[in-house]
């Protein structure tokens, strides 16, 4: 992996999941922005292990 696109990609992860625990400190744990803030940081966590995986494999 280029090592350009794989800080751009940290960095987007990073941004989803800072942005969806910020999004769920404020939200009440039952409506549907708390639901979507969860969807949002699994996305980003999973996006940050696929980067982190990708980076591993290239060595």
């Amino acid at each position: 992996m280029n090592p350009q696109i794989g800080q751009i990609a940290t960095r987007v992860a990073l941004f989803l999941i800072i942005g969806a625990l910020f999004s769920m400190a404020w939200s009440e744990p039952h409506s549907a922005a708390f639901v979507v803030s969860v969807l949002v940081l699994i996305i980003g966590l999973v996006m940050l292990a696929l980067v982190a995986i990708f980076a591993r494999l290239q060595r």
